[in-house]
């Protein structure tokens, strides 16, 4: 990562070279101005002033000002977007784009028990204030329309330390709202940064506040995590791990560091760790370039089921059945993460069917159509490539990229990409006028009988035949 392309020495950014080829930017930047020459402040805030720091292109823009709400409605077009502005926040036309002006605010907490945020805020008068109610102090920037940073938490100095750390007192953070926990990981992962020494020995010594917070916020943390690269998300899961979170809220996964693989089928899991079943998770996380929750989470879960299915065979560790044993792993899962169905089902198909893949071509053409018509193939293929690739010196490309082709010519050829199903070789109405037959389990039977004849057998046999000789098998 290039850091500080437009930092100054005296903690100024060249803006206008920042925004050379950012319309939207040099928008807010007019409108910022205009906003100082009515003689109130206005400061782009958060992430964006980071990002510019860190020499990172970003479209971030949030702007916060102490000019009154109705100064705003005075001075400039603006329109209502719910209920934005009972929080303080004003809606702007400007320069053939809407700004969003939030009002300098402190954080208002009725309780610090329930981890679920603000209650409400109150409107403070300078930017001061506002930044102290921010979770990190690279979160708690802000730069005017010149390039000035106004800095009063040290948070240019921590990106420069390549640190995540707590505004102020880290322990009132994390009370204020436990999510901020997951957030620092997120970060942490996401810039390569290391969390601070204070600020993560306090969020190991409260991580279990995460069991106050309402699922969906942890799921939406964790997607956003899994939203980066795979070797980004596996870092996220080192750190979730170190800090204490990933126990609790995938206790799943943290099992798995208590079995080993055998050297001879997982020699990336000695190379890069200790040998255990969750070392090569994430050594399979850490070959995937795609930015695919789906398929980041297919992977991280992928073996659940060793968890429960490893048993030692003559010295050696076996996990057989691990495919079939995730199922009810991935289904607890998903219920008390609030998985949506998407995910659930994509995460259990390649749990179920990524043994499968090496002797695919062994199966009959039917299953391999169903394999390949499944809507989450990629994802299957995906976990796939990425289970084989991580073994280093045991996996062969060339053998692997002929078996996906060679799956994907037989559906191409048999099957229908639209349905799903097997194609239809013959279909209910036929099968019932040649039989004679009325509508009944018996038309369904058939149809499959014939379609394996067909499809999995290379019969050439006359269609009507067929029906009759499926028939008399299935009755």
């Amino acid at each position: 990562m290039k850091f500080y392309t437009y930092l100054k020495e005296n903690n100024s950014v060249d803006l206008q070279e920042y925004a050379a080829n950012n319309p939207e930017l040099k928008a807010s930047l007019e409108l910022m101005k205009e906003i100082n020459d009515r003689g109130y402040s206005a400061l782009i805030v958060g992430g964006f002033v980071r990002d510019v720091i860190l020499g990172i292109s970003s479209s971030d823009i949030d702007i916060a000002t102490n000019m009154p709400p109705e100064e705003i409605d005075n001075n400039f077009e603006t329109y209502d977007i719910g209920k934005n502005r009972e929080f303080g926040v004003n809606v702007v036309k400007y320069g053939g784009y809407d700004f969003e002006l939030a009002q300098y605010r402190k954080d208002i907490y009725q309780s610090l028990e329930g981890s679920k945020g603000a209650d409400e805020v109150e409107i403070v008068p300078d930017f001061k204030e506002d930044a102290a109610r921010r979770d990190f102090t690279l979160n708690s920037l802000g730069i005017d329309y010149k390039g000035n940073i106004i800095d009063h938490h040290g948070g240019t100095d921590d990106i420069k330390k390549k640190v995540v750390a707590a505004v102020g007192d880290a322990s009132l953070r994390f009370k204020e709202d436990a999510i901020r926990m997951m957030r620092g990981v997120r970060t942490a992962s996401k810039l390569g940064f290391d969390i601070e020494g204070e600020t993560k020995e306090t969020m190991k010594g409260m991580a279990r506040d995460l069991s106050k917070v309402a699922p969906e916020r942890i799921h939406s943390e964790l997607v956003k995590m899994a939203s980066q690269s795979g070797s980004k998300f596996a870092d996220a899961i080192e750190i979730l791990d170190e800090v204490g979170i990933l126990e609790l809220i995938l206790p799943e996964i943290t099992k798995l560091k208590e079995f080993q693989e055998e050297p001879e089928h997982h020699p990336e899991a000695y190379e890069i760790g200790e040998g255990r079943v969750f070392d090569h998770v994430l050594a399979a996380l850490r070959q995937n370039d795609l930015k695919d929750p789906l398929v980041n989470f297919a992977i991280l879960m992928h073996d659940v089921g060793k968890g429960t299915t490893h048993k030692k065979r003559d010295g050696k560790n076996t996990f057989y059945g691990h495919a079939e044993a995730s199922k009810e792993l991935i289904d607890n899962i998903a219920d008390r993460l609030r998985l949506s169905n998407n995910e659930k089902n994509a995460i259990l198909f390649s749990a179920l069917n990524h043994m499968k893949m090496p002797k695919a071509l062994d199966m009959k053409a039917t299953k391999i159509m169903k394999l390949v018509n499944d809507e989450n193939w990629e994802v299957l293929k995906a976990v796939s490539y990425c289970d084989d690739s991580c073994r280093k010196g045991l996996f062969d490309k060339k053998a692997f990229n002929d078996i996906i082709s060679n799956m994907e010519k037989i559906s191409k050829r048999w099957g229908d990409k639209v349905t799903g199903k097997a194609a239809k070789i013959v279909d209910g109405k036929r099968v019932m006028k040649v039989l004679d037959i009325r509508p009944s389990p018996l038309v369904g039977q058939v149809i499959q009988k014939v379609t394996d004849y067909v499809v999995n057998k290379g019969s050439k046999e006359d269609i009507d035949k067929l029906i009759k000789r499926a028939y008399k098998e299935v009755k």
